[in-house]
């Protein structure tokens, strides 16, 4: 019985994946990257890494704990809330401070992208030579 349930499980997909294809844009052929604006969004993207990186620095060195008292439970409790939030691998505060890499990667990246769009350019036109003047 259940494989008569399977078998017309992808029936109706059909359409909806062939409506699903006309809203989709199509994508330009020529597409024209500005390498000055990519170096200005890569500026953008490490400022704000650096503002986001001043503001938490403190506030991430204020995550961290000391037990109020020196019974078992304080001692326990404090480690494994300072391991989980403060100190830890996986911590709150080591996610917070991938995620400020991260968004300097970003900005690394789309300098790099930059410099290639601009050395293809370049490369272009000297390929190209006259030939892409018209008569003066």
């Amino acid at each position: 019985m259940a494989e008569d349930d399977l078998r017309g499980a992808g029936q109706g997909l059909a359409p909806t994946l062939g409506a699903l294809g006309a809203t989709v844009p199509s994508v330009p052929h020529d597409l024209q990257v500005d390498p000055d604006k990519v170096l200005l969004v890569a500026q953008v993207v490490n400022e704000q890494a650096d503002a986001l990186d001043d503001r938490i620095r403190q506030k991430l060195i204020d995550l961290n704990i000391t037990a109020p008292a020196e019974d078992v439970i304080s001692t326990t409790a404090t480690d494994a809330w300072n391991r989980l939030v403060a100190r830890g691998e996986d911590s709150y505060a080591a996610r917070v401070q991938a995620y400020v890499r991260n968004l300097r990667d970003l900005a690394a990246q789309l300098r790099q992208a930059a410099q290639a769009y601009q050395a293809g350019e370049e490369e272009k036109v000297i390929a190209l030579g006259d030939r892409g003047a018209g008569p003066a």
